[in-house]
């Protein structure tokens, strides 16, 4: 598990030989190890003595091979720019946990929370103190930092961060850049060898690393309270390899974190599996949050919702009623009642597109009389809500963050008023200290009002939906709304958007698009768009994509009496149990579910056509139906084409479908009555 090589008795082991404290000054290093509970993962700390002035540094072991050759650690506060150099460790603290935790929308009903932890603590002569804890999992290494002031109360301020990571050997690197640090986190996925990633760059994270055995990476954060989002950028080593260092966001005046003694950063997280599927399978970045801050989470229901305003605020293919008047909302609500949706949303309108909430400025960036609290004038509110309450079908919303600024409490009271029952927050678009704060203000009123949140235009999630249940997902995602007025949204690009951005959380992503065109046909138009990828590659996303909350985003009558619907009708949203099945970066993902006593199969490719043979030794012990949605002879041509068959199958068997290039299918297994 572990073994420190010098303990907080000042006691000192070198050669297995005791050395006393006074032999210090020729020691060049003191060095900590930290196990996985399996022994798979080792992870050493150094902290060099504190004569020496070097910076603590660390490294990680996978399966016996290096994974992380070196990562420096620390921070650089604005009272001490070397900090923690010349810190002496003055206590060490070790434990270890092996708990399930429930997940009430996840991937699977516990979360298994199973480390082993080292926390040591450094001190100075300055009345200043650096608290680092390391967990080890099987599947991950976390860390992170306590910044204290032991005897003064004043405030700490982090100029930057020290974290780095430099990879062994030279994987391939899945990485999204960042233009800057105001963004949407919206980008296509570049794949590039390690030691060729462009410098002096932003990275966004995760970043996702492969190595020719199939050992798979990923860097992220957990539990981002109070303090600024992380990206990297690769920097050239002595040693001519790159190394990722932190990246934080700035504040206006440069800084990037400013908080009271006690700060925390934010977990650093590197998940690592044998093979990619094994990082989607992990639900470490849900346990390194903090528990629900009230245990009264029970009015939290999650469901399918429609979204009108990615088909263009239209029912039938065309524009005729506006978005918000009675005659649009009823057809909508009439829709979901008829087919089990239990959410209709009504978000802003197109052309020019303009809140549902008054405003004078027609666009959907707020202005001076802003008013959250008060319906337009032709939005035909009242009698909406009254229609959807009497049919049982809940309301949702959109609203721009920036309308909520320095009214977050006075605008859910009255969101809660209203009978909304959900919210999509938009254009956060920065990941500064600022910025984080006013999301989790956000979740908080949300969560006092009994209304769910969707955040867009964001970061990656990083695990809050365990301490905020109400939170559903994030976007963070170049996503299907890109087919409005692009080509960028790929099957290929949904497959990698699985192996980075999904690794983080929970996604939402657009589903739902029930018309496809061939790749030569396809022309990006904002009423009425199209997708690209077979209807089976579509219906695939809803079991591979984690989202307690999905969007069915094409218009209704898209919909209705069209192969493949009963599928969405049925297909749930949250999960008992999850297994990755197959999973190549960028080219296959094949996800096992299972919900109650039925099993669900989600399966998509990109560019290259595949033929599986997928083992069924998940199931238990009987007799199943398979009832299996998948490309069929036509498919080629006409990409909405899909067969649909049964089998009769058993724990032992497997399953056979054939996946055409930019296809997919999905399959529902339940036990036969006898």
């Amino acid at each position: 598990m572990l073994r420190p090589q010098c303990l907080a008795l000042g006691l000192v082991f070198v050669g297995g030989v005791q050395v006393m404290p006074q032999a210090l000054s020729a020691i060049q290093d003191t060095e900590y190890q930290i196990a996985s509970p399996d022994q798979s993962l080792r992870v050493s700390v150094t902290v060099p003595p504190k004569e020496h002035q070097k910076p603590i540094y660390w490294s990680a072991h996978f399966g016996g091979v290096p994974l992380i050759d070196y990562g420096e650690l620390g921070l650089a506060l604005k009272s001490d720019s070397k900090f923690p150099v010349g810190l002496e460790v003055t206590k060490t603290f070790q434990r270890s946990i092996d708990r399930e935790i429930r997940w009430p929308f996840g991937k699977r009903r516990y979360a298994l929370d199973r480390f082993n932890e080292l926390r040591f603590r450094l001190s100075t002569n300055q009345d200043r103190s650096l608290e680092i804890t390391f967990r080890c999992y099987n599947d991950a290494v976390a860390f992170r930092y306590v910044v204290e002031n032991d005897t003064v109360d004043e405030p700490i301020v982090v100029t930057e961060e020290r974290t780095s990571f430099q990879l062994a050997g030279n994987p391939t690197a899945y990485v999204q850049y960042l233009e800057h640090h105001r963004t949407s986190h919206e980008h296509p996925v570049a794949s590039v060898s390690y030691r060729e990633l462009l410098a002096d760059n932003l990275l966004d994270t995760p970043f996702t690393a492969v190595w020719p055995n199939g050992t798979t990476m990923a860097i992220t954060e957990a539990a981002l309270r109070n303090y600024a989002g992380l990206s990297l950028i690769a920097k050239t080593s002595l040693e001519g390899s790159n190394l990722l260092r932190a990246q934080l966001s700035p504040r206006p005046d440069g800084t990037k974190v400013l908080g009271k003694p006690g700060i925390e950063s934010p977990w650093r997280v590197v998940l690592v599996g044998k093979r990619p599927g094994e990082l989607l399978e992990s639900g470490t970045i849900f346990c390194l949050n903090e528990p629900p801050e009230t245990n009264d989470f029970s009015w939290v229901q999650p469901d399918k919702l429609t979204f009108h305003w990615w088909n263009g605020d239209i029912f039938n293919g065309t524009p005729d009623s506006p978005a918000l008047s009675f005659n649009m909302a009823k057809r909508y609500i009439d829709f979901c009642a008829r087919n089990g949706i239990g959410i209709h949303s009504i978000s802003s309108t197109e052309a020019p597109t303009t809140p549902w909430y008054h405003q004078s400025k027609r666009d959907v960036t707020p202005g001076d009389d802003t008013d959250v609290t008060r319906p337009r004038s032709e939005f035909e509110f009242e009698a909406i809500r009254n229609y959807a309450r009497k049919k049982g079908i809940r309301l949702w919303t959109w609203v721009h963050q920036a309308a909520l600024r320095n009214r977050v409490d006075e605008a859910f009271a009255a969101f809660s008023k209203m009978g909304w029952s959900g919210m999509m927050v938009d254009f956060f678009d920065h990941d500064d200290q600022d910025h984080v704060e006013f999301a989790e203000s956000i979740l908080r009123a949300a969560a006092r009002h009994r209304i769910l949140i969707h955040f867009h235009g964001i970061w990656k999630p990083t695990g809050l939906e365990r301490t905020f249940p109400n939170l559903m997902n994030h976007e963070g995602a170049l996503n299907l709304e890109y087919l409005k007025w692009s080509d960028w949204c790929t099957p290929e690009h949904n497959i990698n958007m699985a192996f980075t951005r999904l690794l983080a959380g929970p996604i939402d992503y657009h589903l739902g698009g029930f018309r496809a065109v061939k790749r030569e046909e396809f022309v990006p138009k904002n009423i009425a768009p199209v997708v690209l990828g077979t209807r089976c590659h579509m219906l695939a996303m809803y079991v591979c994509f984690d989202n307690p909350a999905p969007m069915l985003a094409d218009y209704p009558m898209a919909y209705e009496n069209q192969l493949g619907f009963e599928f969405i009708k049925k297909v749930p949203t949250w999960w008992d149990e999850t297994q990755i099945l197959e999973a190549e970066v960028g080219k296959l993902l094949v996800t096992a579910r299972k919900k109650g006593a039925n099993y669900y199969l989600g399966g998509m490719v990109g560019a290259d056509p595949r033929n599986l043979n997928l083992a069924l030794d998940f199931l238990p012990p009987g007799s199943f139906e398979a009832r299996i949605w998948s490309d069929g002879d036509e498919t080629q041509s006409n990409p909405n084409h899909l067969q649909f068959r049964t089998e009769t199958v058993f724990t032992n068997d497997s399953l056979r479908v054939e996946l055409l290039a930019g296809g997919g299918f999905v399959a529902q297994i339940v036990p036969k009555q006898h």
